[in-house]
């Protein structure tokens, strides 16, 4: 075959290998299958933008049939599988902004914030202006006096426990009636009577930090990936069975909370989702991705979403956004509630 004839085989084959792209990309993140961990741990739209920019070379360079269909295919999976989508889509209903938080429907709202401070960002100036009812905290800074941000937020009717040696902590406005420590895992969960005199388990949770070898050509790699997402499993069983032993969930509300390290489409969250409610999913506004990727230009962009706050389902989630903090590679997660 002559070089000509070659060449002419290069635009079919691209939108077939796109196409193929697609086949595969939609089968996995279904599945989520343990063993190709290391690919799933990307979001979605990462794959589809290969296969877009293949779709749109044989489109435009070609004009090959079915580049455009493809195109379309693409862009409508993105659209529905992708987990930023949605929340921008909403950008232009009832958005949560920074302050005080408003009433839903004439009804007072519970204001729940989790905040990975990275061992820099300071807790009170972070969340001060949104006057919470419930903080999580994780990567506390060492040294931080937590009672001082409690008396100062809340006037001396709030309450916190912390746990130094873990460096994570749960402030609530209200009294704190128990308190439960995993000695094994970074959690905590307390039994808390609010303000509004109904009593609310919270478990605040600091994941087992993802594995970061991108490696995919080695062996190791895969094998870390599978490790890793096996052991995180482990921890959040074990951490919700503590939940239903010691804070006799489900007959009380329930806020899970904080650091998952681990992004919407692995499969600790289908464990979530079996009881739970992802809030900023539900009715979250933006961009709601929470964990910096430094750049090579010394930029910083949340290109994943580790940070979460989960209900039970004598909650309604109402509004939910992210917020940029200083001093951190976490964004803050704000989530208001009413009670079902």
């Amino acid at each position: 075959m002559s070089i000509r004839g070659l060449l002419r085989l290069i635009p079919p084959a691209l939108l077939l290998l796109s196409l193929g792209l697609h086949f595969f990309t939609i089968v996995l993140y279904v599945r989520l299958p343990l063993k190709l961990a290391a690919i799933t741990i990307y979001p979605i739209w990462v794959w589809g933008i290969i296969g877009l920019v293949l779709a749109a070379f044989c489109y435009l360079f070609f004009k090959v049939r079915g580049s455009m269909t493809l195109i379309l295919l693409w862009t409508f999976t993105i659209l529905l599988l992708a987990d930023e989508a949605r929340p921008i889509s909403r950008l232009g209903t009832d958005p949560m902004e920074e302050g005080p938080p408003a009433e839903h429907a004439g009804s007072k709202v519970l204001r729940a914030i989790t905040l990975n401070c990275a061992g820099q960002s300071d807790p009170l100036e972070a969340v001060r202006e949104f006057e919470p009812d419930i903080i999580f905290l994780q990567e506390i800074p060492p040294g931080y006096r937590i009672k001082k941000l409690t008396d100062e937020l809340f006037k001396g009717r709030g309450d916190y426990r912390y746990n130094r040696s873990m460096r994570f902590g749960i402030i609530v406005r209200g009294t704190i009636e128990r308190e439960f420590r995993f000695s094994t895992y970074r959690t905590q969960l307390v039994t808390a009577e609010m303000f509004d005199g109904r009593k609310v388990n919270l478990l605040n949770l600091h994941l087992l930090s993802a594995a970061t070898n991108m490696k995919l050509h080695e062996l190791d790699c895969w094998r870390e990936h599978v490790e890793n997402h096996t052991l995180r499993k482990i921890e959040l069983s074990y951490s919700l069975a503590g939940l239903r032993q010691y804070g006799a969930h489900p007959r009380f509300p329930t806020i899970v909370a904080g650091d998952f390290n681990a992004p919407p489409n692995d499969s600790v969250h289908r464990i979530m989702r079996k009881e739970f409610t992802d809030a900023f999913a539900t009715a979250g506004t933006g961009w709601g991705n929470t964990f910096h990727w430094k750049t090579p230009f010394n930029r910083s962009l949340p290109l994943l979403r580790i940070d979460y706050i989960y209900c039970s389902d004598k909650f309604i989630p109402v509004r939910s956004r992210t917020f940029t903090r200083p001093k951190t590679d976490h964004r803050m997660v704000v989530a208001d509630f009413v009670y079902r």
